[in-house]
């Protein structure tokens, strides 16, 4: 029943994705095609990194993230700031900008080749604000390890250097901070934990990348300032200040 309703929820889109997108959506995974071209999101053609086609991975996406509401963006407030932590080619902010307009979002992309592709998809939208840098628990130069697919590229050792910052040293007075970053999510949190203790952030957070995600996370968020924390769709945190 899930899967339906799911599936109904697309047509609300139709105009905002391309019509074979929005078909392959309501198909079961396994029946989508590998490939589809041309990539379009919200009217607007959307660039993919080099070497990336469209494909099922990508579809699941845009399932997730806005048929699915995965973030739940409803909980951002009118002039809402918006911290997309792992922005990858820009979705989830695209998403913010057209759903908020009134809202100001600041995308961070650490991946050199991944943030041209997100500059390039957002130069539409004035309230989004791309920084080329990762985000964690301290100021330094680091490593990010490549994935076959962007979304999967992670900070680790062995990869190419990139720049480091921590959200307490940017001074962003931010409403709502989505964080999808491979298993970095903790680091970002003790990064920020003088803004959220300041400023009280909706909180919405990957807890599938990590084995002990669903217990350590909200643990982390609960030692920073009083949170409620809700596992939704199995995998993902929401947490809202007491």
């Amino acid at each position: 029943m899930n899967a339906i309703i799911s599936r109904i929820k697309v047509w609300r889109y139709l105009g905002y994705l391309t019509f074979s997108q929005a078909l392959m959506i309501m198909l079961p995974a396994f029946l989508r095609p590998k490939k589809n071209s041309p990539v379009r999101l919200f009217g607007r053609d959307l660039l993919l990194p080099d070497g990336e086609k469209e494909t099922a991975d990508f579809i699941s996406v845009v399932r997730e993230v806005i048929i699915e509401n995965q973030h739940h963006i409803e909980l951002i407030k009118s002039n809402g700031v918006v911290v997309d932590a792992g922005a990858n080619v820009g979705v989830f902010s695209i998403f913010v900008a057209t759903k908020h307009p009134d809202s100001t979002i600041y995308a961070f992309e650490p991946t050199p080749s991944t943030f041209a592709v997100l500059k390039e998809n957002t130069k539409y939208y004035p309230n989004i604000k791309v920084f080329n840098c990762g985000l964690g628990d301290k100021n330094e130069t680091s490593t990010i390890v490549t994935a076959a697919h962007s979304g999967g590229n992670y900070i680790g050792v062995g990869g190419s250097p990139i720049e480091v910052k921590t959200i307490d040293g940017l001074n962003i007075p931010m409403d709502f901070l989505k964080i999808d970053t491979e298993g970095y999510e903790a680091n970002i949190l003790k990064g920020a934990a003088e803004t959220i203790k300041k400023y009280k952030p909706i909180l919405a957070l990957s807890a599938y990348h990590k084995p002990n995600d669903k217990k350590e996370l909200p643990e982390l968020v609960n030692s920073i300032a009083p949170y409620n924390c809700e596992l939704l769709h199995g995998a993902d945190l929401i947490c809202k200040p007491k």
